[in-house]
């Protein structure tokens, strides 16, 4: 269901970016309007693709969790912590396709989106508890050091003033960077901890379980 809903949000998405959106400049050579201005177009197609990873976070993180569902390893805590990651990643990617047809993107690039599930599917399944949470951290770090670098770019403008584009910097700022460093924060706290219990040889099976009671009610 989450993947045709998808299909459907990206065709809305993408209709807007197409020219759905009204203001800004007009060519009358052209015959077009759209409300692409500033220097948002320096940073379009890093954004579509960077739209495109959030999109495939949300799946990998939707297969990490059945991992640890009730069928599987029973650890609910584990479930819901990778769910709600999963969910986020989602929500971002919405909010990405909006913001670019807010901004009149033109085109779309870099939707190749078919096969994610199958060919990740096997490597995700062999995740232990700790393996996990070192895999989420990971990702989490690749992602934002991605919008870190799309910041600066926009930001800084790499000497070019005709594409400082503060709008662009304060949409990441706000929607993904300080969650991304909140989150890299509590991620490593988790890994220190449970690090910690599984080096208890003798209270090990206890004190996972105990931990992943913690992330049920905590997550």
């Amino acid at each position: 269901m989450k993947f045709y809903l998808a299909i459907v949000g990206l065709v809305a998405g993408l209709a807007l970016a197409n020219g759905a959106v009204s203001g800004g400049s007009c060519s009358v050579e052209k015959g077009t309007c759209t409300s692409l201005f500033s220097g948002f177009s320096h940073v379009q197609s890093d954004l579509s693709k960077y739209t495109k990873q959030m999109l495939d976070k949300s799946f990998h993180f939707l297969l990490l969790s059945k991992v640890f569902d009730v069928h599987d390893m029973d650890r609910p805590g584990f479930e819901k912590l990778f769910r709600k990651t999963s969910d986020k990643a989602w929500d971002d990617t919405i909010e990405l396709i909006k913001y670019q047809a807010q901004r009149g993107a033109s085109e779309s690039r870099g939707w190749e989106i078919n096969g994610v599930i199958v060919h990740t599917a096997p490597a995700l399944m062999q995740h232990n508890e700790t393996s996990a949470l070192k895999m989420a951290l990971d990702y989490e770090k690749l992602m934002a050091t991605e919008a870190h670098h799309m910041h600066k770019k926009i930001s800084h403008a790499e000497n070019n003033k005709q594409h400082y584009d503060p709008d662009v910097a304060h949409f990441l700022d706000e929607k993904l960077i300080e969650y991304q460093s909140q989150t890299i924060r509590k991620l490593a706290g988790y890994i220190t901890n449970l690090d910690n219990i599984v080096n208890e040889a003798n209270t090990k099976e206890l004190g996972v379980k105990l931990f992943d009671d913690y992330l049920d009610k905590a997550e």
